[in-house]
């Protein structure tokens, strides 16, 4: 039955969506707007399997009004809720959390059991199954692990991260989400077709809720501490190929393929390495010379990145920039000019996102990180000039056009509405990342540690790098 309707922002990490939301009373529908009575249907929650939260700062970047905001979430998805008033969203916070109860109270069934596989805890990998209820959060189950396995701590010491047998990158849970509605919405998209939506699925159970599925339908639940030594000498760096470690609002409840869990979660689109992406610069660049594909990505950026707003802010169509990375990753002869600036700009990030270690080199992120805590501007400058003679010049040969590219929007962003900090946001999580996971406090400090020095490296990077870095192109 229909409850209420409403326009809303959905927030997650840097992206903000314009959404209508329609409100049953068992499922809630999201959809975009495509005229005043028009709407396309963009996905739907069934209400047991959701839940709100607060803590917006875990969910996206930015500040948000507490007073007309909060998190929003079902499997798989974390989002901030942003309402047009505090009244609106006092009246959606109510209805959400009175229709999730109520859902929750009739659900079938209320009770599962939930293996969770304890790692880097200790000195062996174990696992217990614990019945868990619809209403345990994951930060309960996280406390009733640590009773089962005789662990001392609390769940502030450790993250509960999902894994999926069908291809889909580990995620962490951030702490108020319900892992039963984890597990069921997985196993109904498992069902045959037609069956996965019926309200009370009694075939929900046996081999289903025992793990005896097969291991491409299995959902697995697994604790890791969440203070990991970010500081440890890790001897093997030099030749480990890293893909991205994700900030934590970026990377929590993304998905991608790949299905092992370590201490560095892969790329967004992580895949079987081509030939540009997710390569080390010195396999691409023949005598340090950056390839073709990448020269025109950064030609087209220095052209008509200055003049457009919301360069490297805005996305491009993700099904464009699919096509496009597959050929360019067969080698194929690709015309990005023929495409929207914002697909070359979500190509170039996605690119070096994929550089194993980052292009400022993940060995060095200890020392990146204090630069900017470190003497004056000038101190500052040598400092970093020293750190880039130890990258190699592939990266370096990189780091100029990039900058270059920066430099030149920067100039215009009266006209483009993004200046050095804005620019800094948007691709500094692309340049460096720690090699290592970390706690959420710890991310986040990190990232505006990371922002600033790129905003630095933007606004003097003629001095840095040399005043021809204006000439490059």
């Amino acid at each position: 039955t229909f409850i209420l309707d409403g326009h809303v922002q959905l927030k997650t990490g840097l992206q903000t969506q314009e959404r209508h939301l329609f409100l049953f009373t068992d499922l809630l529908v999201v959809a975009k707007s495509k005229s005043h009575s028009h709407f396309k249907l963009k996905c739907q929650a069934r209400l047991c399997e959701m839940w709100t939260a607060f803590c917006t700062e875990e969910v996206c970047e930015g500040s948000t009004d507490p007073d007309r905001s909060f998190v929003l979430g079902w499997p798989t998805t974390n989002c901030v809720a942003n309402f047009r008033s505090a009244e609106q969203k006092e009246t959606w916070l109510s209805f959400l959390q009175s229709r999730i109860r109520e859902e929750k109270e009739k659900d079938y069934p209320k009770s599962i059991p939930l293996k969770i596989i304890a790692k880097d805890v200790g000195t062996c990998a174990y696992s217990k199954t614990l019945s868990v209820t619809n209403v345990d959060t994951a930060n309960d189950v996280i406390l009733m692990a640590l009773q089962q396995l005789g662990i001392n701590g609390s769940e502030k010491d450790y993250k509960l991260w999902v894994i999926s047998g069908r291809e889909d990158a580990p995620y962490p849970l951030i702490g108020h989400e319900y892992p039963f509605g984890i597990k069921m919405s997985h196993i109904r998209d498992a069902m045959p077709r037609g069956s996965k939506h019926c309200a009370c699925p009694r075939q929900l159970q046996g081999p289903f809720l025992t793990e005896q599925l097969p291991q491409e339908l299995q959902c697995q639940f697994v604790l890791k501490p969440s203070r990991l030594a970010v500081c440890q000498q890790l001897n093997d760096l030099s030749q480990k190929s890293f893909k991205r470690k994700r900030p934590i609002i970026n990377w929590a409840f993304w998905r991608a393929p790949g299905t092992h869990l370590d201490n560095t979660p892969l790329s967004s689109t992580s895949a079987a390495p081509g030939k540009l992406f997710g390569l080390l610069l010195t396999a691409i660049c023949e005598d340090d010379n950056l390839p073709k594909p990448l020269l025109d990505m950064l030609s087209l950026l220095y052209q008509e990145g200055p003049s457009t707003e919301g360069i490297f802010r805005r996305s491009g169509s993700a099904k464009t920039c699919k096509e496009l990375k597959e050929k360019l990753d067969s080698g194929a002869e690709v015309d990005l000019a023929c495409e929207s600036i914002f697909v070359t700009a979500s190509l170039f990030k996605d690119f070096l996102r994929n550089i194993p270690g980052s292009i400022l080199s993940s060995q060095l992120c200890d020392k990146w990180v204090s630069v900017m805590d470190q003497g004056n501007n000038e101190e500052k400058i040598k400092n970093i000039q020293r750190l880039i003679e130890q990258l190699p010049r592939a990266n370096v040969v990189l780091l100029r056009y990039i900058f270059g590219v920066l430099h030149g929007i920067e100039m215009r962003s009266e006209e483009n509405q993004m200046n050095a900090f804005n620019l800094a946001i948007c691709i500094a999580p692309s340049l460096l990342w720690p090699p290592v996971s970390a706690t959420p406090d710890i991310e986040s400090e990190f990232t505006k540690k990371i922002s600033s020095l790129v905003q630095f490296l933007t606004e003097n990077c003629c001095r840095i790098f040399g005043e021809e870095i204006t000439s490059l192109f």
